[in-house]
């Protein structure tokens, strides 16, 4: 009977950022056991998937797929962009668009094409029931359209980069505000031509991007396909899942074919399991601060955020602060000489990396800030436990985050003036803000109920199987 079990493919990018939903969801099946999943991604989250059915704690495993090619952080250090960061408005949002536009062009026809026949490849051997394909993984949505193989689009993101392209009456150019640029929504009439612009200069980038060439190898060049144009991910055929309620985002049009499936977060172990001692440590409200795997400050940044904090502590000293940090504050005697004192007295924690999930720590009930840089992974976990967020956007998508929780009033951008640095009297002000404010946390609280009503795996799991069964 195991030889009747049909195939799901889950095709995604390797970076955390965009796989994690894909990961949580991967999880599910595996504990449901109705379907034999594979993954197919680049290199870098092999074992992630190989060690899946432990954290699922069941006996089904996931068979990884590797897709010979650079992955997108391999493309960004290539093409020298590095991280993303811009600062908003105009001139700023450009240049997050080019460095986007750089780091595509750096992957070659030769690259893209070894990736596309890699993608056709497992799909045409698989023949999956279903392929869950990450809207950003746009070699993989040109294998599906290719082998005509149904698929699915697994969002990690808000609704508003699902539909905003689709909304009536052209309102993504006057409506709207373009990942990026950090307007407020609705956009005021004073920035509407501004924000066209900016939605020429997306579409130029998604567009008309040209690749570098191929190196000719005895006198030719290798055969090639181009990535460009960049297709857009929202298709009406395709079942388009998301995290999000459409009251966690601006409001839209929705059609039949998006669902929103809550919060898409992989299950953990309570905190109690994972590390008790920092369980231990974890008694008194505390405010958590995570900048995201890739951000990694300046010692002028890092200064800055530990005067904030001393500040904050200097009017609070009854809360903590648990802060990931990946910076070597430890031979900075400038940053040793702010906080210091309040690291040796145990106020303050300060770690490169924190081990146990974030959910974990979140759902201990004993976080009454979070502090991250507006990815949408953190925005999610942070609805999901019904915590007031301070939000240090840095790049892109991250300033439509600091937009969003202040208009839905469950959080404040703290570095509107400083971004994408941060500020030290902005950051505390920020910060004691959203501790003080009793309509945050209401709000944030309603959110809390609103995220309970689901499971986001779960009902992303639901719907990929219902969609399979439909014709």
């Amino acid at each position: 009977m195991a030889s009747s079990i049909r195939n799901i493919l889950f095709l995604t990018n390797s970076e955390l950022g965009q796989c994690n939903v894909a990961l949580a969801v991967a999880e599910e099946f595996l504990r449901k056991g109705d379907f034999k999943v594979h993954f197919a991604s680049f290199a870098p989250v092999a074992d992630e998937v190989n060690n899946l059915h432990k954290r699922a704690g069941c006996e089904n495993t996931a068979q990884f797929h590797e897709i010979p090619s650079p992955c997108m952080t391999d493309l960004a250090i290539r093409s020298c962009v590095g991280l993303l960061f811009h600062k908003p408005g105009v001139k700023g949002a450009t240049q997050g668009f080019a460095k986007v536009g750089r780091a595509m062009e750096s992957w070659r026809p030769s690259e893209y094409k070894q990736a596309y026949d890699a993608c056709v490849d497992i799909v045409n051997n698989l023949q999956p029931a279903m392929v869950v394909v990450d809207p950003i993984l746009h070699v993989g949505i040109d294998a599906c359209h290719a082998t005509k193989t149904r698929f699915t689009v697994l969002w990690p993101v808000p609704l508003k980069d699902v539909v905003v392209v689709i909304q009536p009456k052209a309102a993504v150019l006057w409506k709207y505000p373009v990942t990026g640029s950090g307007f407020p929504f609705p956009v005021p009439w004073k920035l509407v031509l501004h924000n066209m612009y900016l939605i020429f200069r997306v579409v130029m980038t998604l567009a008309f991007g040209k690749p570098v060439p191929d190196e000719v190898k005895d006198g030719k060049k290798p055969e090639g396909r181009n990535p460009f144009p960049l297709p857009n991910a929202y298709e009406k055929d395709a079942l388009q899942l998301t995290p999000a309620f459409p009251e966690l985002d601006f409001p839209f049009e929705i059609p039949d074919n998006v669902v929103s499936c809550g919060p898409i977060l992989r299950k953990c172990r309570p905190l109690s399991e994972q590390d008790p001692e920092m369980d231990a440590w974890l008694q008194k409200p505390t405010i958590l601060i995570s900048l995201g795997s890739h951000v990694k400050p300046t010692e002028k940044i890092a200064v800055d955020m530990a005067k904030g904090i001393a500040t904050v502590l200097s009017k609070q000293p009854d809360i903590q602060v648990l802060w990931k940090l990946r910076y070597d504050w430890e031979s900075s005697s400038a940053f040793q000489k702010v906080l210091g004192s309040l690291i040796t007295a145990g106020s303050v924690r300060v770690v490169s990396w924190i081990q146990p999930d974030i959910m974990s720590v979140l759902e201990t009930g004993r976080i009454i800030s979070y502090v991250h840089h507006g990815g949408a992974n953190s925005y999610f976990e942070a609805c999901k436990v019904g915590v007031p967020q301070v939000v240090l956007p840095q790049w892109l998508d991250t300033y439509d985050c600091a937009t969003r929780v202040e208009w839905l009033g469950i959080g404040v951008n703290g570095s509107r003036k400083a971004a994408p640095g941060i500020e030290a009297t902005e950051f505390s002000k920020a910060l004691l803000h959203v501790l003080s404010d009793d309509g945050i946390r209401t709000k944030s609280a309603a959110v809390k109920q609103l995220c309970a009503k689901t499971e986001g795996r779960v009902v992303a799991h639901d719907q990929i199987v219902e969609f399979c069964s439909t014709k």
